[in-house]
């Protein structure tokens, strides 16, 4: 029966670790990547896009003091912009000093914001044709700019795209009486979208590229570790796996659980031990390259590594640095269009004189030659940014052979003999950024 018992505790074991394949950034890590990413991306970009918004705030401002002579009696833009000020200030204090704006900041903006604009479209509604346009409509939508700096880019999209719709109808429903007049209240609705869309793409790719650079400088640290040291990752499992075994142990050492164990704790018991040999199996020949793959948020989706042997921990650190560097040019290319065909990438390590011998090598010591094998489907080869060759003569001579439907690199690397009799070589001082 405890037999039959650890073997199901096993194979459920076995199915949690099926999670490994896909990425999960730990706990800590995951922490200090929102916070180096908020600070870089959040406020000191949201300043940059405040004074771009201020600076179209007041051009709209300086256009209705050009229109205020024109204006009828009874109608006038100065209640609007005293509502779009009340609300600007009171958005400025509410947001200052913070790198998110909440749900609850944003909803009261938006609904702070609907006021200047209703005054605004009401007391310009009916004088496109004498060439008065929205003033403090447009401008309102400029406010919306730091927004999308600070939070997700969605919601200030959509609410400039409803300021600007509101006022397209209005220029429109006085089609017949403005007459081409018309066409300078639809310029004034796209004002009110076109720089909140800019904004967003600019936020989107400069977001894109810290996240690719955060998370390159993340599995960085995986080029300098041992032969077959345990990765971020595996750091925060093994840690849940300790401190439940500890509870565990302390349950009965301390009586609260006696002893046989009733089944629920000995099926606890198993699991855990289960999951513990196996990350201790798997931990012999995770090397450096393995951790980097799947503790990337960009590798692991695109790069799958072959390396039964831990061939890769017996790399120098200059041939590391070229080797996850050409890894991460290739499965960072960015897919153009949705019918592209998936980028996918396999890294194959084997012992290059095994190979030519047929047969495995003796020890992990024996090998002198690794060959390290690129699989690449999904682009072709011309599209590979020229630094990924560069990087692949830091790890040794190779070849490109083109394929249907991508290509083949086979990379020769010999092995320095002070990194195969054990002896590491100092971690390199300065890591190439081409990514």
């Amino acid at each position: 029966m405890n037999l039959l018992r650890r073997s199901a505790a096993e194979d459920e074991a076995a199915r949690d670790t099926t999670h490994e394949s896909q990425f999960r950034r730990p706990t800590r890590s995951a922490r200090a990547a929102e916070d180096i990413r908020s600070a870089h991306g959040g406020r000191r970009l949201a300043t940059g896009v405040g004074l771009a918004a201020a600076a179209i705030v007041l051009a709209h401002l300086v256009h209705a003091i050009g229109l205020a002579a024109t204006y009828p009696p009874g109608s006038s833009p100065v209640p609007a912009w005293i509502a779009l000020a009340v609300v600007t200030i009171v958005a400025v204090v509410a947001t200052r000093g913070i790198s998110q704006v909440s749900d609850g900041v944003l909803v009261g903006l938006l609904v702070g914001l609907a006021v200047p604009v209703s005054l605004d479209v009401a007391a310009t509604a009916p004088q496109l044709p004498l060439g008065i346009t929205p003033t403090a409509a447009p401008a309102a939508a400029a406010v919306l700019m730091p927004v999308a700096a600070l939070r997700e880019t969605r919601s200030p999209v959509a609410a400039a795209s409803a300021i600007a719709g509101v006022l397209a109808v209005a220029a429109l429903l006085q089609a017949p009486e403005a007459g081409t007049t018309t066409v300078v209240g639809l310029a004034v609705a796209a004002s009110a979208v076109v720089p909140v869309v800019l904004v967003t793409v600019a936020v989107r790719g400069f977001r894109r590229l810290v996240g690719r650079e955060l998370d390159l400088s993340l599995v960085q640290s995986t080029v300098a570790t041992p032969r077959s040291a345990v990765g971020m990752r595996a750091s925060e499992e093994l840690a849940e796996l300790d401190y439940d075994a500890e509870s565990l142990l302390d349950d009965v050492g301390s009586g609260r659980i006696a002893i046989p164990l009733p089944p629920e704790d000995a099926e606890r018991a198993g699991q855990l031990a289960a999951r513990l040999r196996i990350r201790l199996i798997e931990g012999r020949t995770d090397t450096w390259l393995r951790h980097a793959v799947t503790e990337s948020a960009y590798l692991s989706r695109r790069v799958t590594v072959d390396d039964p042997n831990g061939l890769a921990g017996l790399l120098s650190p200059s041939q590391r640095d070229g080797l996850l560097l050409a890894v991460w040019l290739i499965a960072g290319q960015r897919r153009r269009t949705s019918t592209e065909p998936p980028l996918e990438v396999r890294v194959t390590c084997r012992d290059a004189e095994a190979d030519d011998v047929e047969e495995p090598p003796r020890t992990l010591a024996d090998a002198a030659r690794v060959a390290i094998r690129f699989e690449v489907s999904g682009i072709p080869a011309r599209k590979v940014d020229a630094a990924t060759w560069e990087s692949l003569d830091s790890v040794g001579g190779h070849e490109v052979a083109l394929e249907p439907d991508g290509f083949r690199v086979d990379v020769d690397c010999r092995i320095e003999p002070t990194v195969r009799g054990g002896t590491s070589a100092p971690p390199s001082a300065a890591y190439p950024r081409g990514a």
